[in-house]
């Protein structure tokens, strides 16, 4: 069956873009930080990128990674990608060592666009890349943004693409071993950006803001993906300010952006004054919503809070909250096209109120992922009888709305991003004097949770926290790395050996040394 939703009528994104480049060529498409590009420049840059990229020999199903923060060259180079056919592999910018290792090389990348700043992490990770291009400044062997853009490039026709096609590449958390790659089609991103514009009934005159990354879902499909199904104006900034939010909100006109549970937390602690009053803003779209704070903010803020729920897997939301009746402490109910279960372990359906993992499913094919990056059998797990299986626990109310519970699997999820814990683990075992470790996630003030490792040590060893905490550092990304360490004789592990880690979360942080987290302080 081929690709087909009801909320789009175009097969790619570069059938949709270049629409747009005819019909509203002078429009704005983007400001990305407050500089305006319309969408004939958008459709321009980005078939210039994809004649230097063809130069380069890239083709039709390659895959390139872009190791880059928010920027319009992300815009470029990700569009250029879609426009000829070949594959965005997008790496979370705070990505070192093994982590950033496994992403290029399992990913089959054929070449790196990033930052100038973050590509010595590929050659310290031991990666050569057959080419490489350097954004905003220089680095040694690689060729100039600036070339990519360059108005004496050939600008070559697109490549015609079908839902089902791969788009991007995105890798996710993995819990007993690497991280796992989602392969996404232009399917996905037509259909999330129209559902999303559609069930929050938003029209050419809205202003979508975000300022979480481009290397994310989110950003890409509900934000950037709407608006361009819109023909309306999206406004990128860069990652979360607490100082800054309210008058880029301001500054922007937005009348909808998304944010994250700890991003809602943080600005409740500021002290209330006019700029959160934002003459525009109806929307605040965020997961997870603390559920104590969703009435009080939206009174404060003067705007409606709507919860949903959805993986990088489900081409983000499976369900969310209708915007005109909003029920806190929920994720919502399913989206139009898709469909929930709760069942128990021998997957069973349950009744209301009874916890479960939540199961999902869409009507539409090519809505979900098409499959696991070069992991046939984890795919067929994940879709065990064509249902996702998220490997979160959530129950149905009576109502029909469901709530999320917590999660199944050792993925630790904090400030928006899914952490290995296996990669946590391993980092942690590369000290001499590390015998046993099992990493866990901990409630956080900010919502989510914080990471905790609890190690057993070598005999005799004089091991300090603070020293495990700076190993760590060294070869974890930033959002990787622990919070809480705690020491301990041995590990609980059931008759088989396998740790109980169940057992170390319904300890919370207990005897855990805190580190504190400066990048809540940060921000």
């Amino acid at each position: 069956m081929a690709f087909s939703s009801p909320y789009t009528s175009f097969r790619s994104l570069p059938d949709l873009l270049e629409h747009r480049a005819i019909a509203d060529s002078g429009r704005v498409a983007v400001r990305v930080h407050a500089v305006p590009y319309t969408y004939g420049e958008l459709w321009d840059r980005s078939a210039r990128a994809h004649g230097w990229l063809a130069g380069a020999g890239v083709g039709p199903g390659d895959n390139v990674a872009l190791l880059m923060r928010n920027s319009v060259e992300f815009l470029d180079a990700w569009l250029a990608l879609a426009r000829m056919g070949a594959v965005a592999v997008p790496v979370n910018t705070a990505s070192v060592g093994e982590a950033l290792a496994h992403t290029l090389e399992h990913s089959e990348s054929v070449g790196v666009i990033g930052d100038a700043d973050l590509l010595p992490a590929i050659a310290a990770a031991g990666v050569k890349p057959t080419w490489q291009v350097a954004v905003g400044g220089d680095f040694d062997g690689a060729s100039p943004f600036a070339d990519l853009i360059d108005r004496s490039n050939p600008t070559p026709h697109p490549v015609r693409c079908d839902g089902l096609d791969p788009m991007n590449i995105i890798y996710t958390s993995g819990t007993t071993g690497m991280p796992k790659g989602v392969v996404l089609g232009h399917g996905s991103y037509l259909n999330t950006g129209g559902y999303f514009a559609h069930h929050l009934g938003l029209h050419a005159e809205d202003v979508l803001h975000t300022c979480l990354p481009l290397f994310h879902c989110n950003a890409q499909q509900t934000t950037l993906m709407s608006g361009l199904a819109l023909g309306a104006e999206v406004v990128v900034d860069r990652s979360f300010s607490l100082s800054r939010y309210w008058g880029w909100i301001n500054e922007s006109g937005a009348t909808v952006t998304n944010l994250l549970g700890a991003m809602l937390a943080l600005l409740s602690k500021r002290e209330p004054d006019a700029a959160e009053r934002c003459e525009r803003l109806r929307y605040v779209v965020a997961a997870p919503v603390p559920e104590d704070l969703h009435r009080p903010l939206e009174a404060r803020w003067g705007v409606r809070i709507v919860e949903g729920y959805g993986l990088t897997e489900t081409g983000t939301m499976a369900c969310i909250n209708p915007p005109d009746d909003t029920r806190s402490g929920t994720i919502g109910i399913p989206l139009e096209h898709n469909e929930l279960r709760v069942v128990d372990e021998e997957g069973n359906d349950v009744g209301d109120d009874v916890p479960g993992q939540i199961l999902t499913r869409s009507r539409i094919e090519g809505a979900f992922m098409s499959g696991y990056f070069k992991a046939p059998e984890a795919t067929a797990e994940a879709m065990a009888g064509g249902w996702f299986h998220t490997g979160d626990i959530g129950r149905r109310r009576p109502d029909g709305y469901y709530v999320f519970i917590d999660r199944s699997k050792d993925t630790i999820r904090r400030r928006g991003e899914n952490i290995s814990s296996f990669l946590v683990e391993k980092a942690a075992l590369g000290h001499p004097e590390v015998a046993e470790v099992a990493a866990i996630g901990v409630p956080s003030e900010l919502s989510e949770e914080d990471v905790k490792i609890v190690v057993v040590r070598r005999a005799g060893s004089t091991l300090t926290e603070a020293q495990l905490a700076t190993w760590s550092d060294d070869r974890l990304g930033d959002f990787m790395r622990p919070r809480y360490i705690e020491f301990r004789d041995e590990l609980p592990r059931t008759e088989t050996g396998r740790v109980q880690k169940y057992l170390l979360r319904q300890d919370g942080v207990g005897a855990g040394w805190d580190r504190g987290d400066s990048r809540a302080r940060r921000a």
